[in-house]
């Protein structure tokens, strides 16, 4: 079974013109970049590549394809989501028919269940495939993964990993500290996550600074601190922005606008997410000028 450990790029999804059909050639391309550069493993299908409002066929076609072309050259991590359990295990089968390394999933939203409903999704899901599960803990969207729930779904089979996503560094260290295989889903966490014991991070902004994200974690596990702090220093702007900024930009559309910065263009972005100002644009480019230095 594949050990998931390091820097996973969450995808930014790429699209034409019209924002209504894959880029499926610019798609391969970018994942091809992104393994160059260094990344040690890929999630298909995540929330920053505009999950929630890509199709089912769409879904489906980007875990396809995204196992098929990664070809074994680094994990994938398909993210198969959704709100009944049946339909999250249908997904599940169907990603592990693919070949993917493991599946993700976030808890049930909307009307959500409590903490029994919950262990009871996960646990279904778990029974029902042989790869790992990840579980997702992000709060702001889902019924949250209390460090109680989390130390019983860890009794479960295939449920050892957990992204957090809840932005609080303590509830993070809680969930280390229970145990299990923690990935860090904050960008400004980055560092502080990996040194407390983070396996890796699952991270949006690979998808514009693959090379800076992998090498944060080389130095970290080659024990170099103040080489990371250095380069880290150079990276923080950004992800900060993308975290919080004065023109309202949202983290989806950031770091795939960002990505065009950079040079790899990925479309527009699919309604209703709307594009950057201008001024957005330049506070954006700004706050990447700290990469190249």
């Amino acid at each position: 079974m594949t050990d998931l450990k390091g820097i996973f790029a969450a995808l930014t999804t790429p699209f034409d013109g019209s924002g209504e059909a894959i880029d499926e050639g610019r798609y391969r391309d970018h994942i091809d970049h992104l393994i160059e550069s260094g990344l040690h493993g890929l999630v298909l299908c995540s929330g920053t590549g505009e999950y929630a409002y890509l199709r089912p066929e769409e879904r489906r076609w980007l875990i396809d394809e995204g196992v098929r072309h990664v070809d074994g050259r680094v994990p994938t991590i398909a993210q198969t989501t959704e709100l009944s359990t049946a339909t999250c295990v249908e997904n599940a089968r169907a990603a592990e028919g693919a070949g993917a390394s493991a599946i993700m999933v976030m808890p049930p939203y909307l009307e959500p269940p409590g903490p029994d409903g919950v262990f009871c999704h996960y646990e279904t899901i778990a029974k029902a495939v042989s790869i790992p599960v990840v579980m997702y803990n992000v709060p702001a969207q889902a019924a949250p993964l209390s460090q109680d729930l989390y130390r019983r779904l860890l009794e479960v089979p295939g449920l050892d990993y957990v992204k957090d996503s809840s932005g609080e560094l303590a509830t993070l260290q809680g969930f280390i500290r229970v145990g299990g295989k923690v990935l860090c889903g904050i960008d400004s966490y980055a560092p502080y996550a990996l040194v407390e014991g983070a396996v890796g991070m699952i991270w949006g902004a690979t998808n514009f600074m693959p090379r800076e994200c992998a090498t944060l974690y080389d130095l970290i596990t080659a024990g170099d601190l103040n080489g990371a702090m250095a380069l880290w220093a150079r990276m923080r702007p950004v992800c900060l922005w993308l975290l919080s900024n004065s023109h309202g930009v949202d983290y989806l559309t950031g770091v795939k606008a960002a990505t065009g910065l950079a040079g790899h263009p990925m479309g527009p972005h699919r309604r209703p997410l709307t594009a950057p100002s201008d001024a957005a644009m330049a506070e954006l480019a700004q706050a990447m000028e700290h990469l190249k230095t």
